[in-house]
């Protein structure tokens, strides 16, 4: 039976963690940047209704329409 390495396995060990961990942060940065894509989406679609909804109050003059 050949005698096992232990210093090469956990050295192996450690080389394939530190794969893993960059693929990673490969995987969480792209979904990262989908979220805030997505966020800034929703973002931007909350400000319109917001405005919508503001509009008429801004747009009040205090007058009364005039009868043509």
């Amino acid at each position: 039976m050949a005698p096992i390495d232990i210093p090469a396995l956990e050295q192996r060990a450690r080389d394939m963690r530190a794969e893993e961990l960059r693929r990673l942060e490969g995987v969480f940065l792209e979904r990262m940047r989908v979220y805030a894509r997505l966020l800034g989406a929703s973002l931007l679609l909350l400000l319109e209704f917001v405005s919508e909804a503001l509009r008429p109050l801004f747009s009040w003059t205090g007058r009364r329409p005039s009868a043509r």
